[in-house]
Order: C-alpha cells, then sequence, then structure tokens
C-alpha cells in the first residue's frame, strides 16, 4: 500500500515538473491538425493561382526592368557609322510583326550585303510588353529602326520618315535611301543593278502627281496647306527613292520643316525649292490604290501578306521574269508632263503606259 501510494505521488510529481512542456506540444499538434485539415480541402487551382500570381509579378519586375534600362538613342545604335549602298525605311507598326516577317520572308529575303533595311516603329508610347517584344524580335533580325520620340499612329508617318532620314544622316554612310510601306512589294533584282548606273546626286526617283487637289475634308485632310490649291509635285508614298544628299538637306532643315499629315506630300514640299532631278517612273504601282499588275512594275503598293509570297514565289519559278499570275489593267497610267504646268501634268490617256 505504502508503495503504491508512493509511485503515484512520484508520477505525479513528474507531470507536474512538465506540465507547462505537455501543454505547449498539446497546442502544437491541435493547431497543426486544423492546418492540415483545412490544406487538405483547398482546390488545387489556389495552388495554380498563387503560381500564376508569382510568375506574373515576374514578369511585371522585368518588364519595369526593361524599360527602366532602354537606351535613351534610338535604337539600334551602331558603332561608329554603318556603310550601305542603299538603305530601305519601311514604315511600319508596333504589332505588326507578320508583315515585317512577310516582307523578310519576300523580297527581303535574298538582298545584297550593301543593302541595310530597317522597319521603322515609334516607340514614345510603347506599353514594356510591346517594348519586350520588339527587342526580342531585334535581337533576332537586326533591322528594327525604334524612334523614342515619335508616338507611333496611323498620323505619324511623317514625324517617322522625317525623324528616320535625321538618324540616318548621323549613324549611316549611304548612297541612296527608299522609302516604302510594310504593304509594299519591290524588285530589288531590278532596281538596285539600275541604281548602280545613276549618279547618286540630287536624285528623287518613283511615281510623281503634280494635279492633286488639296483634301479639305476627311482623315488626310490638310487644313494647313497654304501654299496653292494643289499639292506640289511629289512622289507616291507607296515607294520612291533619294539620293543621300537630298536626304541631308531634309535632315539638316528638320526643325524648320513643316510637317503635313501625308508624308508623301510633306517630301514634295520639302524638296520643292531643290534642285533636284525628279525622275516619273510608271513602273512604279505606288498610289493609294494599285493599278493592276504587270510583270515589268518594280514597286507595287497595297499588297497583303498573301500577294506577297504569291509573287514572289512566281519570280522564283520563273527565274524572275514572271511576277503576276496574268497581267491586268486595273486603271490608266500616265507620263507626267514637266513642260507644263503641274494641273496639266498627268493625264491618264494612253493604254500602253504601264
Amino acid at each position: 500500500m505504502y508503495s503504491s501510494r508512493r509511485g503515484t505521488a512520484g508520477i505525479n510529481r513528474k507531470l507536474n515538473k512538465h506540465a507547462s512542456t505537455i501543454l505547449i506540444c498539446g497546442i502544437f499538434l491541435f493547431f497543426s491538425g486544423i492546418l492540415y485539415l483545412s490544406l487538405c480541402k483547398m482546390p488545387c487551382e489556389d495552388t495554380d493561382a498563387v503560381l500564376d500570381a508569382e510568375e506574373t509579378r515576374l514578369g511585371e519586375a522585368d518588364d519595369e526592368a526593361i524599360q527602366a534600362n532602354w537606351p535613351l538613342w534610338d535604337f539600334p545604335k551602331p558603332q561608329g557609322k554603318l556603310k550601305a549602298f542603299l538603305v530601305i525605311l519601311v514604315m511600319s507598326s508596333p504589332d505588326g510583326i507578320q508583315r515585317r516577317d512577310a516582307i523578310r520572308e519576300t523580297w527581303l529575303s535574298e538582298h545584297p550585303d550593301d543593302i541595310q533595311p530597317f522597319f521603322v516603329i515609334g516607340s514614345g508610347n510603347l506599353t514594356p510588353k510591346q517594348i519586350k517584344h520588339l527587342a526580342h524580335e531585334n535581337d533576332h533580325e537586326h533591322d528594327l529602326l525604334l524612334l523614342r520620340n515619335v508616338n507611333d499612329s496611323y498620323f505619324a508617318l511623317t514625324s517617322k520618315l522625317l525623324e528616320s532620314i535625321v538618324w540616318l544622316d548621323k549613324h549611316v554612310d549611304y548612297k541612296f535611301v527608299m522609302k516604302a510601306d510594310d504593304d509594299t512589294f519591290a524588285r530589288l533584282d531590278v532596281i538596285v543593278p539600275e541604281l548602280r548606273e545613276k549618279e547618286p546626286k540630287r536624285l528623287y526617283w518613283g511615281f510623281f502627281d503634280g494635279r492633286a487637289k488639296v483634301k479639305q475634308t476627311g482623315q488626310w485632310a490638310e487644313k494647313s496647306w497654304v501654299l496653292c490649291d494643289t499639292y506640289l509635285p511629289h512622289a507616291r508614298g507607296g515607294g520612291y527613292f533619294l539620293s543621300s544628299d537630298l536626304a541631308h538637306y531634309v535632315s539638316i532643315g528638320a526643325k524648320f520643316l513643316k510637317k503635313f499629315n501625308s508624308e508623301d506630300i510633306s517630301m514634295g514640299a520639302w524638296l520643292s525649292a531643290v534642285e533636284v532631278n525628279r525622275v516619273h517612273d510608271p513602273r512604279f504601282d505606288t498610289e493609294y490604290m494599285s493599278r493592276g499588275c504587270f510583270n515589268a512594275y518594280i514597286v507595287t503598293h497595297k499588297q497583303g501578306i498573301a500577294d506577297m509570297k504569291a509573287k514572289h514565289k512566281r519570280l522564283q519559278e520563273s527565274k524572275g521574269t514572271r511576277m503576276c499570275e496574268n497581267e491586268v489593267r486595273v486603271r490608266l497610267s500616265y507620263n507626267y508632263n514637266w513642260n507644263v504646268p503641274p494641273s496639266k501634268c498627268c493625264i491618264r490617256n494612253d493604254s500602253n503606259v504601264l
């Protein structure tokens, strides 16, 4: 009996001694059990949501880092002056990668080494995501010209062209420059050999117009045009060429030049007071709508991606002799008459002109 009471007392003393430890362990086990049960009941989607949120956070941080480190200069910034015989400026849009790829895969796919193409994009108003995509694209293609001081829009073409020419004047040593749109198709296999035979001085080559009435309404209205009642003679904007000296003239006067809504109208006005060799060429199908298709055309405007690929394929299969599925005329062309006033320059009355 004495031994039993003594044993019980010993146990009680040990329990009292470790009571606080036992209590803490019990509380820990209790809350651990509750936490375990709650996690077991949590749907798997919550875990995915957490991972997605973390990925988004990291992506946003990446975008912020890219924007913070985006160069203050126009992109790309060459080390020393680039050298090229011909620079091709293709006016593009931030999200126009499909058109850029179509041009890269067709008429820019096999150009000589001294031809330097640039797809021109205003980057002043782009989102970090757009900038990141364009940076990645340029890492692979090396042919984007991003202009930080231009907010890209359909009505920024004149600013894009002018700033591009200023950039070229600073960074590229070249003979000629071509202005094109991302719906332009060009025959470089014909153009480049002809350019090599031309004097790189005062050349303004394209399809000219001098009798177009000034637009007073619509998206292309020129409310500030006060020079005359028609636009001054200009090469149509679907594609034209300038020698580098004329481009240099535009560049050095850039701060003083009036920018009109239409870039081709603007270029015609900027060069109106200069001694220029204006070469009108009906092989340029570069008006606001196509005149049709002739195998002799060397620059064709208003071309979709499928049109470019089809023309390129036919040229490859025919070894450069056939571009059109069928030659067709949609509207008459003309030869520019430089011996009469501009209002009478451009009469469409000869079906023999391309």
